[in-house]
């Protein structure tokens, strides 16, 4: 016999390996069924079991509710405690900024006067001495007061700043103080 010829012994033998691949296959898929039924009969038990520990007494379910409900009030009257201290600590911080509040106010009027009373007697001092120019030497004394502050403006302005930082109180009155003072000195030069 020839090496390529097939017999029909062979034939037979290839033709019959796609129908035992399908009884393989059904055989397998019957025992993952078996499996599965077998664990979802044991699971169903398991459920059955449990609910016949369900308490069916009254009074134990009444115990239990009670059990329930009070660590519940507990719970909530613990919040409401801590709540509460809370809202106490913030009243009596609003309380407290409120009684510093007139003392801050006049701290902040006193320090705005000083510099009102400084700004105004330098404008008093500046026109002064503008009139006085322009009396003497007419337009040309125009030109020459608009060139260079006099000293004592600068010496004003320093004073003032000084007696504005000795009235503070506050870090942030300061920042407010420097501002103005800044806005000031700006505006006037």
């Amino acid at each position: 016999m020839p090496k390529n010829q097939l017999t029909i012994d062979q034939l037979r033998a290839g033709a019959a390996k796609p129908l035992f691949a399908v009884a393989g296959a059904t055989e397998l898929a019957v025992d993952y069924a078996r499996d599965y039924a077998t664990e979802a009969q044991k699971s169903a038990q398991a459920r059955l079991a449990s609910i016949g520990k369900v308490e069916r007494d009254p009074k134990a379910l009444q115990a239990q509710a009670r059990t329930l409900v009070g660590a519940r009030i507990d719970q909530l009257t613990k919040e409401a405690k801590d709540a509460q201290a809370k809202f106490e600590a913030r009243i009596a911080e609003v309380q407290k900024d409120a009684k510093a509040y007139p003392g801050r106010f006049q701290g902040q009027l006193a320090e705005a006067l000083a510099e009102l009373t400084a700004t105004y007697a330098d404008l008093a001092g500046r026109g002064e001495k503008f009139v006085a120019a322009i009396r003497k030497d007419g337009v040309k004394a125009v030109t020459a007061v608009k060139q260079a502050p006099s000293s004592s403006t600068v010496v004003r302005r320093e004073k003032a700043r000084a007696a504005s930082t000795t009235t503070k109180k506050a870090p942030a009155k300061k920042s407010a103080a420097k501002k103005t003072t800044a806005k000031k000195g700006t505006a006037s030069s």
